[in-house]
């Protein structure tokens, strides 16, 4: 049976039901007595009432019952509407959210979890539990989700919040309430990069299509999404300079120069009538190339490789090449060298023929060497207690 108990703390109950014990506040504004249940947290009840105990004293309560009633449903509706055409929404964040059945939407892992609740009654432990959930749920594979994959996720709900916070929907960012962040902590030592003889057969078993797209990644060092968002007039042939856009950077504007390779290729790459650089078979712009790109890498018999290692390849013979730090940073359009390193190691034979150039550095002495040599003779015989003759 239901009940509500009170605490020691006055403004708070707790409520005994079905599903559980939760908390929630008992106050006043604009006037009237408000009661709402906050989440399973005794903090962040206490937090809660103090937050509306500040908008009542400041008189914000006009939007408090839109907010109060306002659902997760309502915001995926708007956050679609305003997010749509958005080449990084259609492309990947679009399928946390839903996958389309026809007319028909069906729920991705986000809405899933969150689906009828009202936001007003979304707090921390909620955020918690389905990162919980999300890391405890295998890919269809059968391995485990990565830390990048949830905070992919837990990156898209934050946005998703956050646009609720401008819209009246929702007072404040349940990611705010975090004292550490809820983010997990990714690891970025990934260095897999082909070889050349890997870079023959990979280009030899893709299809013209896909293998100018390869040839632009590892020429351009651009992430997939910027690199298929290529126009025709981002391009100037006269000045040889490339503009494109870092999606994950919220749109900004890169530039890169266009060296011979890059020029000779995008000289051999049909128009075809599309605005866009890299097209598909009928001319189309292409969204994805991810089937076909794992096709090649089976047929060139290339294992442990994705599409954003070319990224990673691109760099890689930068700096086996002699490229600065610096400029290989550029490049990747990095805001520090620190995210540059990641993408600098270098092959073991770079490495050896590096390391010999100090072989004939330092010019020993013949003195000098029998002195190191007297010296050890010495130390052996002094250890082994046997008298040293003069």
């Amino acid at each position: 049976m239901a009940r509500y108990l009170k605490t020691k703390y006055p403004g708070i109950f707790k409520y005994e039901g079905p599903r559980g014990a939760v908390y929630g506040i008992d106050y006043y504004m604009g006037g009237k007595r408000h009661r709402e249940i906050v989440g399973k947290l005794l903090d962040e009840a206490r937090a809660k009432l103090e937050e509306m105990r500040a908008r009542a004293k400041r008189g914000d309560y006009v939007s408090l019952s839109r907010q109060r009633k306002a659902t997760f449903d309502e915001l995926i509706a708007k956050y679609v509407e305003t997010e749509k055409g958005r080449p990084s929404f259609d492309r990947s964040r679009k399928y946390f959210l839903f996958r389309e059945n026809g007319e028909e939407r069906v729920p991705g892992p986000i809405w899933e979890f969150f689906r009828g609740r009202r936001l007003a009654t979304i707090g921390p432990y909620d955020l918690e539990e389905f990162k919980r959930r999300r890391m405890e749920a295998l890919l269809p594979s059968g391995k485990s989700r990565s830390a990048a994959s949830v905070n992919r996720e837990l990156a898209i709900l934050r946005h998703m919040f956050s646009k609720a916070v401008e819209w009246g929907m929702m007072a404040e960012n349940p990611f705010k309430r975090f004292r550490r962040s809820i983010f997990l902590e990714e690891r970025n030592d990934r260095c897999r990069y082909l070889t050349e003889d890997e870079i023959h057969r990979l280009l030899t078993a893709c299809p013209p299509y896909l293998r100018n797209i390869v040839q632009g990644a590892l020429l351009t060092g651009l992430r997939k999404g910027d690199l298929l968002d290529l126009r025709w007039a981002d391009i100037d042939l006269e000045r040889r300079i490339l503009y494109y856009t870092e999606q994950k950077k919220g749109g900004k504007r890169g530039v890169k120069v266009l060296n011979n390779d890059l020029l000779e290729l995008l000289q051999r790459i049909p128009q075809n009538g599309s605005e866009y650089i890299f097209t598909g078979p009928d001319g189309k712009p292409i969204k994805d190339c991810k089937r076909a790109f794992q096709s090649a890498l089976r047929k060139a018999d290339i294992e442990d490789f994705r599409f954003h290692d070319l990224r990673h390849t691109s760099a890689s013979y930068l700096v086996m090449r002699g490229a600065s730090m610096k400029a290989v940073q550029a490049h990747l359009g990095h805001t520090t060298v620190r995210m540059t390193e990641r993408y600098s190691h270098l092959s073991p034979d770079f490495l050896r023929s590096e390391v010999e150039k100090l072989d004939g550095a330092f010019k020993w002495s013949e003195v000098g060497q029998k002195s190191l040599q007297n010296a050890y003779l010495e130390d052996t015989l002094l250890h082994s207690q046997i008298p040293v003759s003069g």
